[in-house]
């Protein structure tokens, strides 16, 4: 009975060591291949993304500074003077932004061949500074272009309910004309059409730049104005420029006068002595005037018969607006044709009409010949 107690008890000790020491654990072998990549996801957006401003309301700043906030882009344009005026014309196509015309004779025979509209249906608002309000009223018009010398013509288009700008300096040089372009662009939203007219002109004016800067003589110039032969072109006026361009001086000297010819003496024309007499195309004299005016005989220019008339037939090319780098290409041609020569010149002239009206001309009827 004991032997068989001390059994029972030796029996119930192994069981329990082998519940407390057990069996050693299951170890588990590493993974044999690469974890599977964890997906991620963009952080929530917590606002939305920028966008551009809108582009309007727009605020212009005219070349005297003055600020005009326009809330949409001006469709019917309004002036008198014809070289501001053109820009809209050269922008818009012809009569797009045209809701009334002051001087545009001077381009008629252009615009007759290009838009015959303009020549017949624009309304005529006055000339110069004789503008008829009661007429400008009835064009519905949005926005008034003015040259500098008109100015004072903001605060009466203002009076009558239309906001005006000032596009055009009294200083006239190139920039004159790039920011006229520039103005109009964007008052209208044309600013591509506007860069795309300053870099052909602005390519046809460094070509002749770099053309005549190996010129040795150049000849002094005199521009004469268009009501008299006794007005010449200052140093301030856009004909300056186109000399400088072409290889020549302008003989003028002395003349602080802004935005217009200087009415000047017989003496002091003879006292400048040009080598070249340019008469405009528009003047109310001609060149055999100039030839055979006594008190001009001994004018190197006049002994010479170096008297020209300054194309072209089409439009003045001594205004500034975009045609003025035509007259430059024309002097430069007159002045240097071993430099540029006449081809040239009917190349750059049809590019340029091209470009602005979608037409090209013939010598004859730009009024120039070889």
């Amino acid at each position: 009975m004991k032997k068989l107690i001390a059994l029972l008890l030796a029996l119930t000790m192994v069981l329990a060591l082998a519940a407390c020491g057990g069996a050693p654990a299951e170890t588990t072998a590493p993974p044999t291949t690469e974890p599977a990549p964890v997906e991620t996801t963009e952080p929530i957006q917590t606002q939305a993304p920028e966008t551009e401003a809108p582009e309007w309301p727009k605020t212009i700043v005219d070349v005297l500074g003055n600020e005009l906030v326009l809330e949409q882009p001006a469709v019917k344009l309004v002036g008198t003077h014809n070289p501001t005026m053109n820009v809209a014309v050269i922008l818009g196509g012809g009569g797009k932004y045209i809701a009334g015309f002051g001087n545009k004779e001077m381009a008629d025979v252009l615009y007759s061949y290009v838009y015959p509209e303009l020549k017949d249906d624009v309304i005529q608002i006055g000339k110069g500074k004789n503008v008829n309000y009661e007429t400008v009223l009835t064009t519905g018009a949005d926005l008034a272009i003015l040259p500098q010398r008109f100015a004072y013509m903001v605060e009466e288009f203002n009076a009558i309910g239309i906001p005006a700008i000032v596009i055009l300096t009294s200083q006239e040089n190139y920039d004159t004309i790039r920011n006229a372009l520039t103005l109009v662009g964007q008052v209208t939203g044309e600013e591509d059409r506007a860069e795309q007219i300053i870099a052909y002109f602005d390519g046809i004016i460094n070509k002749i730049t770099e053309r005549t800067a190996s010129v040795e003589e150049k000849p002094s110039v005199m521009f004469l104005g268009s009501s008299s032969m006794y007005s010449v072109a200052p140093g301030a006026m856009i004909q300056s420029d186109i000399m400088a361009t072409a290889g020549a001086v302008n003989a003028v000297t002395g003349v602080d006068v802004l935005g217009s010819f200087a009415d000047v003496s017989a003496e002091e024309i003879v006292g400048w002595n040009p080598d070249i007499i340019w008469v405009p195309a528009y003047a109310d004299y001609t060149v055999e005037d100039v030839l055979n005016a006594p008190e001009f005989s001994s004018i190197t220019a006049v002994q010479n018969g170096a008297v020209y008339t300054f194309p072209s037939n089409l439009e003045p090319w001594d205004y500034p607006s975009a045609s003025a780098c035509l007259g430059a290409a024309w002097a430069a041609y007159i002045l240097h044709p071993e430099v540029y020569s006449y081809d040239e010149l009917l190349t750059d002239i049809n590019g340029l009409y091209d470009l602005l009206y979608g037409q090209t001309f013939t010598a004859e009827q730009i009024g120039i010949g070889e």
